[in-house]
């Protein structure tokens, strides 16, 4: 006799599996270790076929898609004891190997490739922070392809404040684009390259490389653009002017 409290859930060996996995829903293609405390002879690594069954030693295929690891041990633990097979057993189901739920994640991230929904509840966000996503003051977008090849688009701040956080799903694509910047010149205190937020005019853009130097001039401002046809052009820029990517602003000296 196995007398134990399995189906009950108060063995440490059963609350040891719960608490590793308790909330990770087992899905097709992930592969499971079952144990029966005491006995050998239901030992098993199965994989998980697409329709969510394994098959078990002496109870057939179970239907276990769906369901966490603490939820499968207890609906075999009272399989076995419904069949007759086994008395209060005590089953322990591991997820071996991850494979139903995963994300993609590429771009301006610190470490691209497939991250694990290991546990519900998991947003884009979290999955962003796993993959180091580097997405300096919220600038950017992120592109979102779902397991139907439908794509979407969502600003980086929205998704960082919240606004447009929702639940990752598995199978998706997710590509996190770089900020589009600008550059900035001239007789400002900290030149160089800045990345563009939305409605962002040269007046502002001024503002984030530090302001005007003591030589500089509010009204001796320019951007050079790239036109459609590759050619640069150079006009005169107001401050209320709208940036736009890849612009190059360039602010003049004072005459005296």
């Amino acid at each position: 006799m196995i007398t134990a409290a399995g189906i009950h859930g108060n063995m440490a060996v059963a609350q040891n599996a719960a608490a590793q996995e308790s909330v990770y829903q087992v899905g097709g293609g992930d592969v499971l270790n079952i144990s029966v405390y005491g006995t050998t002879a239901y030992n098993t690594v199965v994989q998980v076929a697409t329709d969510g069954q394994i098959p078990v030693p002496e109870l057939g295929n179970v239907q276990v898609g769906g369901l966490s690891p603490a939820q499968i041990s207890a609906k075999l633990a009272t399989n076995f004891q419904a069949a007759g097979i086994l008395v209060d057993p005590v089953v322990n189901v591991l997820v071996q190997e991850y494979r139903s739920r995963k994300v993609s994640v590429f771009g301006a991230v610190a470490r691209p490739g497939e991250y694990i929904l290991d546990r519900t509840g998991l947003k884009l966000t979290d999955v962003l922070a796993r993959s180091g996503a580097q997405l300096g003051r919220g600038s950017g977008v992120i592109q979102i392809t779902d397991a139907t090849g439908h794509r979407t688009e969502l600003s980086a701040l929205g998704v960082m404040t919240g606004e447009l956080d929702r639940l990752a799903q598995p199978d998706e694509i997710i590509m996190v684009a770089d900020a589009p910047t600008f550059f900035i010149l001239g007789e400002v205190k900290n030149p160089g390259a800045y990345p563009i937020e939305p409605g962002l005019t040269v007046e502002q853009a001024v503002a984030l490389a530090g302001g005007l130097t003591p030589r500089g001039a509010r009204n001796k401002l320019s951007v050079t653009r790239t036109g459609q046809d590759g050619d640069e052009v150079t006009t005169d820029a107001k401050r209320g002017d709208d940036v736009q990517p890849r612009d190059l602003i360039r602010v003049g000296a004072r005459i005296f």
